[in-house]
């Protein structure tokens, strides 16, 4: 490891958009430094390096510059060695995770034999952690989970690929009987051919994006709108979204004032104005498990929205921190963790603020944001969020 590699606690603003780690580390880039040379150094692509710092022509970089190295997300993994007496429900309810998360994370294939000594491996922070968070446990101990949904068309053969340098979705496809580029790039959200060294990218599964749910929602005024966009964005008029808001002069609306607005489909960003990227199959744990969602950078306190309408239950854990789980209208399952409060419960509408991002469960020490995911087929058929937060607007 290079003399110069030092550890930060915390991201600078400057980089939320392309934030990929809790940890990571610094590099001053020096004369006659290449981009491609520090990428191999510290076992990161070009492509991380570049989106992880903005820089828009990678042959171009300077002395003096200080480059954000992406690292790995979350607390480190631990191993634990089984003594005499333990079970994996016993141990997997001492480090707050599940039986199915170690199961997953060890290979193995009956949870009711482990011997003495042996070596597990307790996941540290990640998506799939996180996916346990939201699930309940029954009378029985079993892991069942807590959000039905129904979508025929929701099939994934489990075949996956992890890009390697190099990599295009073409040459992926080519080393797969009967897969295509165009396959892969609708399976994993997508929308633009880029591809990040180390991801996970399914070779099948349907195309996914979320058009919402009828009924009234709320929207943020940003700035530069006006009332006549609004209203056209929304297939409304002027003359009902003063009625429905009371607004004395059409002229004269502000920046994050909520109006609402009437009825049709609607899909509401769950954190406006965020940063964030396609972070979806980021790899977690060294491997052992993989990003499923995406994360919506804002500053600590942003609201956080119900996408759709449906039925909203919060929990809190070691992990997820402040949690929300919205099972939708539309039947997908709609999770968002490390809120800082909690909002509305129950039935909600579109719109419907459900708390405010944060830092809380396992994401203390890192910028305010929401860990945001989607899920079919009784919430195990992940599916990534990035098509459905651009089709509707949300960058």
């Amino acid at each position: 490891m290079p003399e110069h590699r030092r550890v930060r606690a915390l991201f600078t603003g400057a980089v939320l958009l392309l934030i990929v780690a809790a940890f990571s580390v610094d590099y001053t880039v020096k004369r006659g430094d290449t981009l491609a040379e520090i990428a191999q150094d510290y076992g990161v692509s070009v492509a991380e390096l570049a989106e992880a710092n903005d820089i828009a022509n990678p042959n171009l970089i300077y002395p003096g510059q200080v480059l954000v190295i992406p690292g790995d997300e979350g607390e480190p993994d631990t191993v634990y060695v089984v003594a005499r007496g333990d079970t994996l429900a016993r141990i997997a309810a001492n480090f707050e995770t599940s039986v199915s998360v170690l199961v997953d994370a060890n290979g193995i294939a009956n949870p009711n034999l482990i011997l003495v000594g042996q070596e597990i491996l307790i996941p540290g922070t990640g998506s799939s952690a996180i996916r346990e968070e939201a699930e309940e446990t029954d009378g029985e101990g079993e892991m069942t989970d807590s959000t039905p949904a129904d979508h025929e068309d929701a099939v994934r053969s489990g075949r996956y690929h992890v890009v390697a340098a190099g990599d295009s979705l073409e040459s992926i496809a080519a080393q797969y009987e009967g897969v295509t580029a165009d396959q892969i790039a609708k399976a994993n959200g997508i929308i633009d051919g880029r591809i990040y060294r180390g991801t996970r990218l399914f070779l099948d599964g349907p195309e996914y994006v979320a058009k919402g749910t009828a009924g009234e929602v709320t929207y943020q005024v940003r700035r530069g709108d006006r009332l006549a966009d609004i209203a056209a964005a929304h297939d409304t008029t002027v003359t009902r979204l003063v009625e429905m808001n009371e607004i004395a002069d059409p002229n004269l609306i502000r920046i994050g004032q909520e109006l609402l607005v009437p009825g049709g489909q609607s899909w509401v960003c769950p954190v406006q104005g965020a940063k964030f990227f396609n972070d979806w199959g980021f790899p977690r744990g060294g491997g052992t498990r993989w990003h499923e969602g995406n994360d919506l950078f804002a500053p600590e306190g942003t609201p956080v929205y119900a996408p759709v309408s449906g039925v909203v239950e919060f929990k809190t854990g070691s992990i997820g921190g402040k949690q929300f789980t919205l099972r939708g209208d539309d039947g997908v399952v709609y999770l968002g963790s490390h809120m800082s409060v909690f909002g509305k419960s129950g039935r909600v509408e579109a719109g419907d603020v459900l708390g405010a991002t944060g830092t809380t469960g396992n994401a203390r020490g890192t910028p305010a944001h929401i860990h945001f995911a989607m899920y079919l087929e009784d919430g195990d058929f992940v599916i990534n969020p990035y098509p459905s937060l651009i089709a509707n607007g949300c960058k």
